[in-house]
């Protein structure tokens, strides 16, 4: 492991553009609970029906309703639940100190918790959205919602009109337009992505891992277990993303010392 970690460091630190992209992995160590595998809520509660934005627009008041009464999935209000009491954990911190010292010039995350941003992150996408947002549908305008969790549907958008609902992307909805072409931007501008905590199977995000390595990338899978994008890793570790991250901080901090 520390020779791979050491390989890693030298990676990050000759690449030009290294991208970070972080999945349900990342999110774990915080208590908040994936959706998949063998502790996934999926797995506990059966896996919910995959069209829940097409219940949203044909009527948001009853789902905000439904939100509100709790006649929701269970996965939801465990989910919910986790993501109140997570705090960031030293891999969170780890990734934010990487990079304000400019070793990797973004971090693309599928996680709606915010911790990148809580730990100090600064370009972050967040490309599932946030939980303590809300955003319009027809503008994309966002509203910081901070602690507070609104129980009743949102006021149309003060700019257009349109329709206001949680950040955070539902089944079967779109990833917002300016989300998705900030990400490809950064992915066109990579020559390294370190792809941590990701199972690699919801598309478009993990789309975006084929597409860099078309162009060229190198891609490094860091995992406690192998997943589709292995066949494609310049390298693999089997690492838990917090130890990952912070051996990274320490290698890469002993390498500027050299």
């Amino acid at each position: 492991m520390k020779n791979k970690i050491k390989q890693i460091a030298q990676l990050v630190y000759k690449s030009k553009y290294a991208v970070v992209m972080t999945g349900a992995g990342m999110s774990v160590e915080s208590g908040i609970p994936p959706f998949r595998g063998t502790t996934g809520i999926w797995t506990k509660y059966g896996k919910p029906k995959l069209d829940s934005f097409s219940d949203f627009k044909k009527n948001p008041t009853k789902w905000w309703d439904d939100r509100r009464n709790l006649t929701i999935d269970k996965h939801i209000i465990e989910l919910r639940e986790s993501l109140t009491k997570a705090k960031p954990h030293d891999g969170h911190y780890s990734l934010a100190r990487i990079e304000k010292a400019r070793y990797i010039k973004s971090i693309i995350t599928q996680n709606i918790d915010g911790l990148d941003l809580v730990a100090g992150s600064k370009n972050v996408i967040e490309i599932h959205g946030n939980r303590k947002r809300l955003r319009c549908l027809e503008c994309n305008n966002r509203i910081d919602l901070e602690e507070y969790i609104p129980i009743y549907a949102p006021d149309p958008c003060e700019f257009c009109g349109g329709t206001v609902k949680f950040d955070t992307v539902l089944f079967g909805e779109p990833i917002p337009k300016d989300i998705m072409k900030s990400s490809r931007h950064e992915i066109d501008k990579s020559d390294l992505i370190i792809a941590v905590g990701t199972s690699a199977t919801v598309r478009p995000a993990s789309g975006l891992l084929w597409i860099a390595k078309s162009q060229g990338a190198k891609i490094i899978e860091v995992n406690i277990e192998k997943t589709k994008l292995t066949a494609i890793s310049d390298y693999y570790i089997k690492s838990k993303a917090k130890s990952f991250f912070v051996n990274l901080e320490d290698e890469l901090a002993s390498n500027s010392n050299h």
